[in-house]
């Protein structure tokens, strides 16, 4: 008759374990949902969405060569030494860095889709 009760008992502490598991599962994965999707307080660290970024693939309004055009208007005399297409608050713009010949440098923010000056920066 022991035998029986230990064989119950085996089983059942199978299943607790399991259970144990199970929970432990469920329960880590609601804590990683509430990180990644910012949490209900909006205090945990949430994933940037990569859908901004997704604007940098898909096709410009004006060309790089129409950005450094522009550029190259708006600060008379300079030289190119850097141009990076980026977001500036969700909006696609060419970064346009030069040098002028007297040694001073301007950043230059072109939007991309219009090929509208932005601002022109001098650093210094």
């Amino acid at each position: 008759m022991t035998t029986v009760f230990r064989r119950a008992y085996a089983g059942l502490r199978w299943l607790l374990v399991g259970t144990a598991v199970a929970a432990a599962v469920v329960g880590l994965s609601a804590v990683l949902s509430a990180v990644a999707t910012g949490g209900p307080d909006d205090h945990t660290v949430a994933f940037r969405s990569v859908a901004a970024d997704r604007s940098l693939v898909a096709d410009t309004g004006i060309s790089r060569q129409q950005a450094i055009d522009k550029a190259l208007a708006a600060v008379p005399g300079g030289r190119v030494t850097s141009i990076q297409l980026d977001t500036d608050r969700g909006v696609a713009v060419w970064e346009v860095e030069l040098t002028t010949p007297a040694g001073v440098e301007h950043d230059v923010t072109i939007d991309a889709d219009s090929g509208q000056v932005r601002t022109v920066v001098d650093p210094d």
